[in-house]
This record gives structure tokens, C-alpha cells and sequence, in this order.
């Protein structure tokens, strides 16, 4: 199973603040289908409500909102962000957003198993954050080199 399609995959070399970055993150995930537009303003509402709780490691956020409407099928996207991005959290700077959307709470636990399996090399980040095309990302979150 591909943790990423290729056409789930950004990278961004523009200085962003953290909502134009969840923007960015989510109109990849409109381009592929996976969402309505109101659902990007959705996970920038959770953040401004919750504070920066989807920064869950250093330099890498998880940008996602309630599983509700605005959602189209369950999937996932990653785009890197070669400038840093500033949440004001413990973890900033953040390089790499996960976008995630699902019909129903829970029913994306597989991808997030092979999402952590691929997070558990501790140089992944890096190697991630490195990429220079959407080919090498690609081979690298579906650990093909």
C-alpha cells in the first residue's frame, strides 16, 4: 500500500505563516478529491480554538479538522515546507504538514500505522525536509530507495 500518491505530495519553497500553510497543505487536498474547501478553514478554525496542538513532533504537524462534512473520502497528503513555519509551539519550526481527512473518527488507522512505521527512522525528517522533487519525496515516504 503507497502511504502517499504522488499527487498527494507538495513541496513548497515560499515563506509561509501557519495559516497559509494549513491553506496550501489543504488545497492539495482538494485538488485530489479528498475534500470540500470549507474543511481547510476548518482545521485553521481548530487551531486558532485549540491552539497549536497538531505540531505533535519537532518540525512535523498533523493539519486536520473534526471528520464531519467537507470531507469527500478518508486520505491523506504531505507537503514539505523548505522555509520554517512558526505555530508558537514547543516543536516549531514545522517543515512538514500532514493533511488528514477522514468520514469517521478512526477510520484512518492503517495509514497512520505505516505513517508512524515511516516516522520511527529518526533521520526521516531530515531526509523528508531534504527532498528536491516530488519523485524523490515520493520514493522516500514509500520507502522505495
Amino acid at each position: 500500500m503507497e502511504l502517499f500518491r504522488k499527487e498527494a505530495l507538495g513541496i513548497e519553497h515560499g515563506t509561509h505563516n501557519w495559516e497559509s500553510a494549513i491553506r496550501i497543505t489543504g488545497k492539495v487536498m482538494l485538488d485530489i478529491g479528498a475534500i470540500e474547501e470549507p474543511y481547510i478553514q476548518a482545521m485553521i478554525d481548530a487551531v486558532h480554538e485549540m491552539g497549536p496542538y497538531i505540531v505533535v513532533a519537532p518540525r512535523l504537524a498533523l493539519a486536520h479538522a473534526a471528520a464531519r462534512e467537507g470531507v469527500i473520502k478518508n486520505d491523506m497528503v504531505l507537503v514539505v515546507f523548505k522555509e520554517p513555519v512558526i505555530f508558537n509551539s514547543e516543536n516549531d519550526p514545522v517543515h512538514l504538514m500532514i493533511g488528514l481527512c477522514a468520514l469517521e473518527a478512526g477510520s484512518h488507522l492503517e495509514q497512520l500505522t505505516l505513517l508512524a512505521d515511516l516516522l520511527e527512522d529518526e533521520n526521516v525528517l531530515e531526509k523528508l525536509h531534504a527532498a528536491n522533487n516530488i519523485e524523490e519525496l515520493y520514493k522516500l515516504v514509500n520507502k522505495k530507495i
